[in-house]
C-alpha cells in the first residue's frame, strides 16, 4: 500500500510539474520552426525568468564633472573588449567621441568638428571590432572612418551608399542597412544586409516597404514598426505587419526561425490624438498631412529589441506603467518566452507640457552587466550602467 501511495505520488508530482513546465508549442511552415508564445510566459526547468537590475553607475550629463569633459548629451554608445565605453554626440563644437573606462572615468575625446581626415559635420553611428578599432560614421557623409581606441584615425572608407551601421557581428561582417525611395509607387524601401568589412560586399537578405509619407494617400504615423538587432549568431527582425512575429536569421541570411507571441493590444492614447493636431497645425504642409489621416486604433506590438551573451532577445512592448518605465519579454536563446522587466530607456517628447511620445534609447547587454542611455525627470541624458541579477 506504501508503494502504491508512493508511487501516486510521483505521478502526482510529474503532472505538476508538466502543468508548472509546458512543453514549448513549436510548429513547421515552409520548413521553417515556428515558436509560438502566449500572453502568459512558459516556466522551464533550470531556466532563470525573474530579473531585477542594481545601479551600479552612471555617466551622467547633468553632472559637473562629466560637462567639464565637452560631453554635454549622449545619442549612441559602444564597448570595446577591455570594457571601456565610447559615447558619441551627434552635435558638437569641438569633439563627437568621448571614451571612459569600465568604471565611468573619462579617459580621452577625439574626432573633432571639420571637413578634414576623420572629422564630422554630424554624429552618427558607432561600433567597436574584435581589434578595439572604433568604427565612426558621421550620418550626413557616404564614408565611415576606423580610429584605434586612442582616437588616431586608421582608415577612411568611401560607401557606395549611404548605409547605417547596425552593429558588428564579428569576424569583419556587419548588418548594416540602406534606404532608397521608389521613382514611381509612393513607397520607400529599407534594404537589410550582412555586409563585409569594408561594405564593398552586402548581402541583402530582408526588404521593408512602407508608405513614403509625403507622397502616400494616407498618413499612418503609429500604424506600423520594424524593429531589428543582432546576437552573437543571429540577426533579428520584427515585422509589426504580421502582428507579433520576429524573424531570426543566420549570419548568412537565412532565415531559421520565427517567434510569435500573442499579445494585449494597447490603443493609441487619446492624448496622442489630441496633440498630434497640434503638432501638424505647427509645421509646414502639417494640414495636408492631417487631411489624410489614418489612425491606427492600436499601437504596434513592440518598438525595439536587444540580446545578450547568452542569446537571450528581450523585446520593448508598448505597454508602459508611470512616466516612463516600459515592459520587456524576456525570450530564451531558441524563442521561448519565459518572463517580463521594466526599463525606462526612453526619451519623452512633451508637448504644452503633456506626454506626446517616447523613443527608445540604445541598450547594450556585456555579462552580468545592463547598459542603458535614459532621460531623467530633469530631462538630462544618462548612460546607466547596472547589474544584472536572475532568479
Amino acid at each position: 500500500m506504501r508503494k502504491l501511495s508512493a508511487c501516486l505520488l510521483t505521478i502526482v508530482m510529474l503532472v505538476s510539474c508538466k502543468a508548472k513546465h509546458p512543453q514549448v508549442d513549436k510548429i513547421i511552415e515552409d520548413g521553417v520552426e515556428v515558436v509560438i508564445n502566449h500572453v502568459e510566459s512558459y516556466s522551464l526547468p533550470g531556466v532563470p525568468s525573474t530579473l531585477k537590475l542594481e545601479e551600479d553607475f552612471s555617466i551622467d550629463t547633468e553632472k559637473d564633472d562629466i560637462v567639464k569633459t565637452g560631453l554635454t548629451m549622449i545619442e549612441s554608445f559602444c564597448l570595446d573588449r577591455d570594457g571601456n565605453i565610447y559615447c558619441m554626440m551627434r552635435q558638437s563644437p569641438e569633439n563627437f567621441i568621448y571614451k571612459f573606462d569600465g568604471s565611468g572615468r573619462f579617459l580621452a575625446s577625439f574626432g573633432r568638428k571639420g571637413q578634414g581626415p576623420g572629422e564630422f559635420d554630424w554624429g552618427g553611428d558607432i561600433l567597436i571590432d574584435e581589434q578595439n578599432h572604433v568604427l565612426a560614421k558621421d550620418m550626413t557623409k557616404e564614408n565611415f572612418y576606423i580610429f584605434n581606441g586612442e582616437g588616431i584615425l586608421l582608415q577612411e572608407i568611401k560607401l557606395i551608399k549611404n548605409f547605417t551601421l547596425g552593429q558588428y557581428l564579428g569576424s569583419k561582417k556587419y548588418l548594416t542597412w540602406w534606404q532608397e525611395s521608389d521613382p514611381v509607387k509612393p513607397v520607400l524601401r529599407n534594404h537589410y544586409c550582412i555586409s563585409n568589412n569594408t561594405l564593398t560586399d552586402n548581402r541583402e537578405f530582408y526588404t521593408y516597404e512602407f508608405d513614403d509619407a509625403l507622397r502616400a494617400p494616407r498618413w499612418r504615423p503609429v500604424g506600423g514598426a520594424l524593429i531589428v538587432g543582432a546576437s552573437d549568431d543571429h540577426v533579428f527582425i520584427g515585422n509589426a505587419a504580421g502582428g507579433y512575429e520576429i524573424f531570426v536569421f543566420d549570419f548568412s541570411g537565412k532565415l531559421i526561425r520565427k517567434i510569435r507571441k500573442e499579445y494585449r493590444p494597447v490603443p493609441v492614447p487619446e492624448q496622442y490624438k489630441e496633440l498630434l493636431k497640434k503638432v501638424m497645425g505647427r509645421v509646414t504642409r502639417g494640414q495636408e498631412m492631417l487631411n489624410k489621416l489614418d489612425l491606427a486604433t492600436y499601437l504596434p506590438p513592440f518598438r525595439f529589441l536587444f540580446t545578450d551573451d547568452q542569446g537571450r532577445l528581450y523585446v520593448m512592448s508598448n505597454e508602459w506603467e508611470g512616466e516612463r518605465e516600459y515592459w520587456y519579454d524576456i525570450f530564451t536563446n531558441d524563442g521561448a518566452f519565459i518572463g517580463r522587466f521594466q526599463l525606462d530607456n526612453i526619451q519623452i517628447q512633451y508637448v504644452d507640457g503633456k506626454r506626446y511620445r517616447a523613443t527608445p534609447t540604445e541598450v547594450i547587454v556585456r555579462g552580468d552587466r545592463l547598459y542603458c542611455l535614459r532621460e531623467k525627470d530633469s530631462g538630462f541624458i544618462a548612460l546607466t550602467i547596472y547589474k544584472m541579477k536572475w532568479n
